[in-house]
């Protein structure tokens, strides 16, 4: 007989899990009638159920013991959003060997345990849908596995970090410096009080780690991209990039070479003024999927936040429901994955921004172009800066070149002696 209610447990009562409740206690009427089935909130589990969260919970729901809560016969999904590794892992793992559905926002335990979750629920015959763990609200895993399932794709990258893009957003409007930016990020909320996974690029590495082995049917290690951050980006390079025409984002980038290689980076990049990512700020996230019959799409939308995450969640909860006499597990989860290669990023090409702190004096430009000419690095443009008789900057755009040449390059023009530093150096063009 087919079931007219599904009970769920919410693991986490922080900033997203209230806002899964507030959806499920708010919209229950709508979900009922576009799903067919009720969905219950059977339990809240939190070792804080005291905290006034701005939400009227049901008698009964709250409890500090969450397996417990996934052991109970009477729940049928689980929704994990504690975060974080631990204790993460065991409750999806315990729910999964429960027969339990689960649906998480957890970008890290999915990007570093995901494979492993996978095999459990197709064994178990349940489903784990993860919408909310790469772009908030934005519906991009659902597009990925139908909407474009039947393209080969071909490029997927974007903002996929709403606190980077915040601060590098204050700081081209504002001139505002990196500090000061963070700060500001910190007081709204959009950053941590410990802001590594963000700024440091770890979140956006988790989060192309899901995407990339869903757009391209492969298991990727997180720990395998490329990752750079945006600690070192000052508000003259941001005001530099803007007279060269450039605006700078933190990208994710996943692009599809040979049957068997990608190349998969996050790093700071220098957007042609023009292109539709260059207006994407303040905490919003977009993500480009250019398939081989549909071409470019972009996904917009909020990345984060109690709402725009909840909402994902839902979506999936939705998934489930409207799917649940079916039995089995997700197509998405039975996907032919292939084993890839994630190309160095040392063979990769790009164009570079390049800013040096010289001796002003005469013959330092021709020093300079003698070791780009040396490394085969092409100087498509040069400007000189802030000449103050003693020393002065030198900003270079090359043309496209090899990452392995243009860091060779880099490391005699560190040593010449009119050279008293190399700034920055920043990946440019899309």
């Amino acid at each position: 007989m087919a079931k007219s209610e599904l009970n769920i447990a919410v693991l986490g009562f922080g900033t997203v899990g209230t806002g899964v409740v507030k959806m499920l206690l708010g919209n229950g009427e709508l979900l009922a009638r576009r799903c067919g089935k009720k969905l219950t909130l059977k339990y809240i589990a939190d070792l804080d159920i005291q905290r006034d969260r701005g939400v009227k919970v049901p008698k009964g729901v709250l409890t500090t013991d969450a397996l417990n809560a996934i052991a109970d016969p009477a729940v049928d999904i689980v929704v994990e959003v504690i975060g974080g590794v631990n204790p993460a892992k065991k409750f999806i793992e315990t729910a999964l060997k429960n027969k339990k559905h689960v649906v998480t926002s957890n970008k890290e335990v999915i990007a570093k345990h995901g494979r492993e979750f996978i095999a459990l629920a197709v064994q178990h015959g349940v489903n784990i849908l993860f919408e909310a763990s790469a772009g908030g609200g934005i519906p991009i895993i659902n597009a990925l596995t139908k909407a474009l399932a039947g393209n080969n794709i071909k490029r997927i990258f974007g903002i996929v970090n709403g606190t980077t893009n915040y601060i590098l957003t204050k700081m081209y409007r504002d001139n505002a410096d990196f500090a000061a930016a963070l700060r500001e990020a910190q007081a709204l909320g959009y950053a941590e009080a410990d802001p590594t996974s963000d700024v440091d690029g770890y979140d956006a590495a988790y989060k192309l780690a899901i995407l990339a082995g869903l757009a391209f049917n492969s298991h990727f290690a997180y720990s395998d991209i490329y990752c750079e951050g945006i600690r070192r980006i000052s508000a003259v390079d941001i005001a530099l990039a803007r007279e060269f025409g450039y605006v700078l984002k933190l990208l994710a980038i996943g692009i599809a070479h040979a049957e068997d290689r990608v190349e998969l980076r996050v790093h700071p990049v220098m957007i042609p003024e023009r292109h539709p990512l260059a207006t994407v700020n303040d905490a919003f996230n977009a993500v480009f999927v250019e398939g081989d019959c549909v071409g470019e799409t972009m996904f917009y939308g909020r990345g984060a936040g109690e709402l725009p995450t909840a909402s994902a969640i839902v979506g999936d909860l939705a998934d489930l429901a409207l799917h649940y006499e079916l039995g089995g597990t997700n197509p998405a989860l039975h996907f032919d994955f292939t084993q890839k290669k994630i190309i160095p990023v040392g063979e990769i090409f790009s164009k570079y921004f390049i800013r040096l702190k010289v001796k002003d004096e005469t013959g330092v430009l021709a020093a300079v172009s003698r070791v780009c000419a040396d490394h085969k690095v092409s100087i498509k443009a040069v400007q000189q800066k802030d000449a103050s008789g003693a020393e002065t900057s030198l900003v270079i755009i090359t043309h496209t070149v090899q990452e392995a040449a243009l860091q060779k390059a880099v490391e005699q023009i560190a040593a010449l002696r009119q050279v008293l530093e190399v700034s920055s150096v920043i990946r440019a063009g899309l």
